[in-house]
């Protein structure tokens, strides 16, 4: 008997979702309380582009669903003969998706990915869902027949949560005193922020080219990836159009000076990509003070729990940061300060059903 059998006294079972709608798919794998915007069907459909095609199924067990995953899919070798042109290579963005946040659905989700990759001929699959380092689904993972991924995927493994206060009072209680002397100085300055609709493509697509410049423009001064145009609009598009994305701007003496793209992940509000133009002077204005407690604000009215203010840590400095010696110091405390409370979460793990030919992946993976 499986692990998942013994955990739950019942076998998983897996169901190809390949034919869900975007609306249900989305309502599982998004909108849940652990969704997450990177498992929704729009994002699966923005990688077709960069020639992966989308995976998407659902874990049952006993009758219940405990388990979505959407899995990103591309072949490995196109011009080799025989069976080694059926071999792929897998990822599982932030999947799976746990409907019930316990370590036998973990176990459950674990087991069937096992049996995708089989089936599917998969060299490697890699996962790495948002489970907290220290926590019980994190647990599920030794003996699994996952082990930690050769490399990384995402840029960090931490995250700065917010929780969202309904009591104004409250909320700001959270606050640093420094902060909330920001927030009011960008009052005085007469910084104002905005929320654009991006279900509207009239109102949006003047907005997100407009954000796109600033979020070059930040990329090219910090030196951080930023992709093609095209491909990011259309990815965040995609997700504007499904209600999983909101832009939000603040201004200052009637011209934009800041901009955050957020995604709308299960129980929490979470910050995907920020700009702001060359000239913004964000110091003078303290912009991003006011718009960040504007966010904070909408967030508690939307149904959220939390804001996600993402990452303060990098592959060669990886955990939340302890002091001044550390590169991200005061991206943490910029953090630290709005209220946001850290965790580390589970580094990138990966399966492969052929453990020679996963070993020969893994090897050739170090040096690429």
């Amino acid at each position: 008997m499986s692990r998942s059998a013994e955990a739950l006294a019942g076998v998983p079972r897996v169901v190809d979702a390949s034919g869900w709608g975007p609306a249900t798919w989305d309502d599982v794998a998004t909108r849940s309380p652990l969704g997450d915007a990177f498992q929704s069907y729009e994002w699966g459909e923005a990688k077709r582009g960069l020639g992966w095609t989308p995976l998407r199924y659902v874990v049952e067990v006993d009758g219940r669903t405990v388990a979505a995953v959407f899995i990103q899919e591309r072949p490995v070798f196109r011009r080799l003969p025989g069976p080694f042109r059926r071999l792929r290579v897998h990822y599982a963005p932030r999947g799976p998706i746990l409907l019930e946040p316990t370590p036998q659905a973990a176990v459950a989700a674990l087991d069937a990915l096992r049996r995708i990759a089989g089936e599917r001929h998969s060299l490697t699959l890699t996962i790495d869902p948002t489970w907290r380092e220290d926590g019980t689904l994190a647990a599920t993972l030794p003996g699994s027949g996952f082990r930690p991924a050769a490399r990384e995927v995402q840029v960090s493994r931490s995250a700065m949560i917010v929780p969202l206060r309904a009591d104004e009072e409250e909320q700001h209680a959270l606050l640093d005193d420094s902060t909330a002397t920001n927030i009011n100085k960008a009052r005085r300055a007469g910084v104002t922020t905005e929320r654009i609709d991006l279900t509207d493509p009239s109102v949006s697509e003047p907005a997100l080219a407009e954000f796109f410049e600033m979020h070059a423009a930040t990329g090219r001064r910090e030196d951080f990836l930023v992709r093609e145009r095209d491909y990011e609009l259309d990815q965040w598009r995609r997700l504007g159009e499904a209600g999983l994305a909101s832009l939000w701007f603040a201004s200052a003496e009637g011209r934009r000076r800041s901009g955050l793209l957020l995604l709308h992940c299960g129980r929490h509000v979470v910050l995907f990509a920020a700009g702001s133009p060359d000239d913004a002077d964000l110091r003078k204005t303290r912009a991003n003070h006011l718009l960040h407690w504007s966010i904070l604000r909408w967030a508690v009215t939307a149904g959220f729990e939390g804001y996600d203010l993402g990452g303060v840590d990098t592959h060669e400095f990886p955990g939340l940061p302890k002091d001044d010696s550390h590169p991200l110091w005061n991206l943490y405390e910029f953090k630290r300060r709005l209220g946001a409370r850290g965790e580390v979460r589970i580094r990138a793990h990966e399966y492969a059903p052929n453990a020679l030919l996963g070993a020969v992946w893994r090897l050739t993976r170090r040096f690429r």
